[in-house]
């Protein structure tokens, strides 16, 4: 009996890991096809937690932006959102914009900065009190991550998180900002 659940557990993990690996190469073919298929962005506009306006319009001037859902109760949120600072420090100098937006609502507002603190977060937190991107970008799970184009296209779209995750937003983030350079008049 132990040989037949570990047998199921190996077999489990690589299919989790060959789902993983299709799902990351029909991302790049797609995203190499000049992101055809990809989603329009609609217009955003949130209080940030520091008491100013964000405006999606205004920041894609600046260019690309990445988004992340969560919210302080959530256990895989906890593990996202230190990767996700990683790709925000590791594509500032690039010209991408990283938000994390807070998806609690007005009951938990108190808690965000405590968040913040305790895990050492940098992010720029975007307040959602009705959960508007969420629908907006037809997203059912939290953690949430979306890419969007300078062009006000939604170039990637994961929801939930495991380990290695932010690998496949890295790719993507490269494909977008190799594109964006190759357009660019020398």
């Amino acid at each position: 009996m132990y040989m037949v659940t570990k047998k199921r557990s190996y077999s489990a993990l690589s299919s989790i890991y060959t789902r993983r690996l299709v799902g990351l190469l029909i991302a790049v073919v797609l995203f190499g096809r000049g992101l055809a298929s990809a989603e329009e962005a609609l217009q955003v506009i949130l209080p940030n937690l520091e008491g100013g306006i964000f405006s999606l319009e205004e920041e894609l001037k600046k260019g690309p932006v990445v988004f992340d859902l969560w919210a302080t109760w959530c256990k895989p949120c906890i593990k996202a959102l230190p990767k996700i600072q990683e790709v925000a420090d590791a594509y500032s100098e690039r010209g991408v914009s990283v938000f994390a937006i807070n998806v609690d609502g007005p009951r938990n507002e108190a808690k965000i900065r405590p968040f913040i603190k305790r895990y050492k977060l940098r992010l720029p937190v975007l307040l959602d009190k009705t959960n508007e991107v969420a629908k907006q970008f037809h997203l059912v799970a939290i953690p949430s991550t979306l890419v969007i184009s300078t062009e006000g296209k939604v170039v990637y779209r994961h929801q939930g998180y495991r380990p290695g995750d932010e690998e496949a937003l890295k790719a993507v983030l490269d494909q977008l900002l190799d594109t964006k350079k190759a357009r660019q008049p020398e």
